[in-house]
This record gives structure tokens, C-alpha cells and sequence, in this order.
């Protein structure tokens, strides 16, 4: 996903791509490790404008992914979505620094921009990140998800089952057989 510099007048460009999940090495390794399944292209709309001597690009990137419920292991398909803006600059802004304050060098990272040579930016690295900081941790068919049974495994969102509920804080399970000497 490449943008010329030069393309970016001061009004700035609107730009909508439809990405195979190819130009994404990251979502294509998070897709063989099994963590989910991306289907189709990811989409993304961009708005590119100049600031100084700054590229911004603000924009929603957005690809659909079927993942397994971490509460009841079935299968469902969720849009994952990011807003985004990203800053690209050929080279970091002078910063000026009070002469009492220890002086410390800051990244670009540090700072929130991203570097860039020449006359064209590539912005795969840049949207592919914000997608899989859209990634769900531990995705969820839906929040009110009763999950399977812990003892006979019989899925709590189809039936119920007979088992007996155990009063367990798993918290302090840990402290369960601790005994304390008195003296």
C-alpha cells in the first residue's frame, strides 16, 4: 500500500483500498498459527494530508476474521476494526530542551512517528499493527456467553446439565490445605 508524497496537495487525498490479506505478513503468520481465520480482503479508508513537513493518515482499517469462543469453543465470524492516525516524517523535529532538564534523547517511536525515505510511504506496517492491536485477546461468541460446563463439559448455552456448581475461588485455591502451627 504505497501513497506519493507528491500525490498530497495541501486539500489532501481520500484513498479506499481492498487488500488480500497477502500484503499483511503479520495477519497471514497470525492466521497459520491457527489464532483465527481471516476471511476475504481487508478493507481500508484513508484520508492523507500535509502537516509541515509531516505525512498524517487517518483512516479505518477493517477485515473479518472467524475465531473459536474462549468460553464455549464454537466457531463465529467478527468484523475487527481499527481507527487509526499515523504520522511519517523523513526526519525527527528539533526539540528544545530547558537547560535545568536532563536532556534525553527521544525515538520517533517515542514520539509516535514513523520514518520514512524518499518519495513514497508504504503503509502495510503501519495498518497492519493497528489491526492486530484490534485482534481480541480472548474472543467471545457473545458477552453473555455461558461457556461449557467445567465438569461434564455440556455446552451451558444449549442445556443444562446436572452437575453440582463447586464454590471455588480459584483465587485462594492455592491456600486451601495451609495450616497454621499454633505455639
Amino acid at each position: 500500500m504505497l501513497i506519493s508524497v507528491d500525490e498530497v496537495k495541501e486539500a489532501g487525498l481520500l484513498l479506499e483500498y481492498e487488500e488480500p490479506l497477502t500484503a499483511f505478513p503479520v495477519l497471514v503468520e497470525i492466521a497459520e498459527s491457527g489464532s483465527c481465520q481471516f476471511v476475504g480482503p481487508v478493507t481500508v479508508q484513508i484520508k492523507v494530508f500535509l502537516v509541515h513537513d509531516m505525512v498524517e493518515v487517518e483512516g479505518q482499517a477493517t477485515a473479518r476474521a472467524t475465531f473459536t469462543c474462549s468460553r464455549c469453543l464454537k466457531e463465529f465470524e467478527l468484523s475487527v476494526s481499527s481507527d487509526f492516525a499515523l504520522t511519517y516524517c523523513r526526519e525527527l523535529p528539533q526539540i528544545e530542551v530547558d537547560d535545568h532538564e536532563e536532556g534525553a534523547e527521544l525515538s520517533a517511536e517515542d514520539m509516535g512517528l514513523i520514518l520514512f525515505d524518499g518519495q513514497e510511504i508504504d503503509l502495510s506496517e503501519g495498518i497492519q499493527e493497528q489491526l492486530v492491536m484490534a485482534l481480541p485477546r480472548r474472543p467471545v461468541c457473545d458477552e453473555k456467553c455461558k461457556g461449557l460446563c467445567p465438569q461434564c463439559g455440556v455446552d451451558l448455552n444449549v442445556a443444562s446439565c446436572d452437575c453440582c456448581p463447586q464454590d471455588v475461588n480459584l483465587k485462594m485455591a492455592a491456600l486451601k490445605d495451609f495450616k497454621v502451627k499454633k505455639t
